[in-house]
């Protein structure tokens, strides 16, 4: 499928004309450029907060068991207190976070720098960090989706075609003119932050390593 390409795009055509008070795409901010998830997204999300049966993983430091989590129709945010005991004074780069049931399996996992101008964060006994793990969805896995609400028929996600299962770029959506327009830069913008993120944790995992 041709995607289309694009210089520039108006502000004023993301807010959806039907007086609904969503962006073009059904998404609950107006002014926020995305793809919302599904009303199956959104029902995992309730069902594994409310279970309880989570725990947040900062691999090396701690397990801390059922996180703050909110979500709403595009990010998920952990806030979370991380404190260092028995611990030397010790330069940290980044943290390896996993958000995962207590059986072990695995919902979400990131690397994430901690770092500040460039300088990693010194830790050590007595100190604690307050952090927030943001993280945009931008699909589920459909087999997923239907493990934790097994009650899901046909597609759960608006990214995924319809005659494949696979994420596309349109994925079963009806898409206008304008709306291509926005979800081609929408993209684009995901994959510059994605591309730039992997450079810094590359980055933060090797000066890790060499200190």
């Amino acid at each position: 499928m041709k995607v289309p390409t694009i210089r520039q795009i108006n502000p004023e055509t993301l807010i959806a004309d039907d007086g609904s008070g969503t962006n073009i795409f059904g998404g609950g901010n107006p002014h926020g450029a995305y793809v919302p998830l599904s009303d199956d997204e959104i029902e995992v999300l309730h069902r594994i907060v409310d279970s309880g049966d989570v725990q947040l993983v900062i691999h090396g430091w701690a397990v801390l068991d059922q996180p703050l989590i909110t979500f709403g129709d595009l990010r998920v945010g952990i806030k979370f207190r991380l404190s260092f005991e028995n611990c030397r004074p010790t330069p940290l780069n980044y943290l390896d976070l996993e958000l995962r049931f207590a059986s072990g399996e695995t919902i979400f996992r990131q690397k994430l720098p901690v770092e500040t101008n460039g300088q990693p964060v010194m830790v050590g006994e007595g100190v604690f960090l307050d952090l927030a793990w943001d993280i945009a969805i931008d699909h589920m896995k459909p087999e997923f989706v239907k493990r934790i609400k097994p009650g899901a028929l046909g597609l759960t996600s608006r990214r995924l075609d319809k005659d494949t299962g696979e994420r596309t770029f349109k994925g079963n959506m009806q898409l206008s003119h304008n709306q291509q327009n926005w979800l081609k830069a929408i993209d684009d913008g995901a994959r510059d932050i994605r591309e730039a993120d992997a450079k810094k944790i590359i980055e933060a995992v090797n000066k890790q390593k060499s200190q």
